[in-house]
């Protein structure tokens, strides 16, 4: 499959401006959970108290020790390094679709940029019937390179469906660091049921300790607005073609039993406390960003300090 080309000096524009207005109002879906502090060391100077035995001489403050005439050392504190991982499904579901596998791509790219720019450790990874972990993101300033990757990731070429509940486990298999998950996927599965496929997935995850963020890729094609007549149905996860006559009351019961889904899935996110935000494979550039990011459709040009001015 052709991959779009998604890395423009426009395209970073607007990646760059979307990131800042989230920053502006708080950090919407990447809102940090409560820092870590560590127990001792870290780099942040917190106070001053009396040299005791045993301490660090190099942590005696030379300049106040000649000003009073006795020793004094600094005490440092600070918290943990933010840890986040971004896991993206290319499996064949999304991939056969290029407009939703775009989407996702300028989704993951965002999500990436706003986590780096708050200083956040990134590890990326993709999920098909296998699971990939790739190195570690430390700065936003190697955004371009991971552009790049994105436009030449490698996507799943044969029918597959997604176990989100194994990938959990093969995740937690490789023993990283409690942190926040974020997840960003269609959300279909083997099965007609997102309990089924997914919600082992996320109760594995949070029940370790990491803290799971949801995107949800949506496309407006899936709800086949407009299918009446005869249709040629094909289910790319599994290489089944059939096709079918739909009258207007088969489209009316399919669109129940879709937007019945749909709903299933924020139900669940919304009852265990996970953020959750939903992208259409319909929006523009922008609009994905704003709506992976979590942000209001009028953020753009509202001003959120308006209240205080």
């Amino acid at each position: 499959m052709k991959i779009e080309n998604i890395f423009t000096p426009e395209f970073e524009r607007q990646l760059n401006f979307s990131v800042q207005t989230a920053l502006r109002y708080g950090g919407g879906i990447l809102s940090p959970v409560k820092p870590t502090r560590l127990p001792a060391g870290g780099t942040e100077v917190t106070g001053m108290r009396d040299y005791s035995t045993g301490d660090d001489p190099k942590r005696i403050d030379w300049g106040i020790c000649a000003r009073h005439d006795e020793l004094w050392v600094r005490v440092y504190g600070g918290t943990a390094q933010r840890r986040v991982y971004l896991l993206l499904d290319t499996s064949y579901g999304m991939a056969f679709r290029p407009k939703k596998f775009t989407a996702a791509r300028r989704a993951a790219a965002v999500l990436a940029a706003g986590l780096l720019t708050s200083g956040a450790l990134l590890e990326f990874g993709t999920f098909t019937p296998d699971f990939t972990l790739f190195p570690v993101l430390c700065h936003a300033q190697k955004m371009g390179k991971f552009l790049r990757f994105l436009e030449g990731m490698k996507l799943s070429d044969e029918p597959n469906l997604v176990d989100f509940g194994f990938l959990a486990e093969a995740f937690l298999a490789m023993k990283r660091e409690p942190g926040e998950v974020y997840v960003l996927s269609d959300f279909f599965g083997e099965s007609d049921s997102f309990e089924r496929d997914f919600a082992e997935g996320f109760e594995k995850l949070t029940a370790s300790g990491f803290s799971c963020r949801a995107i949800h890729l949506t496309d407006p094609v899936d709800r086949a607005e407009n299918f009446v007549g005869d249709v040629d149905i094909y289910d790319a996860s599994r290489d089944y073609r059939q096709v079918i006559t739909l009258t207007e009351r088969d489209l009316a019961a399919y669109q129940r039993l879709y937007d019945d889904y749909i709903a299933s899935v924020g139900a669940f996110f919304e009852r265990r406390g996970i953020s959750y935000t939903q992208v259409s494979a319909g929006e523009t550039e922008g609009g994905v960003f704003f709506q992976a990011l979590g942000l209001p459709a009028g953020a753009a040009t509202a001003n959120p300090w308006k209240e205080y001015i």
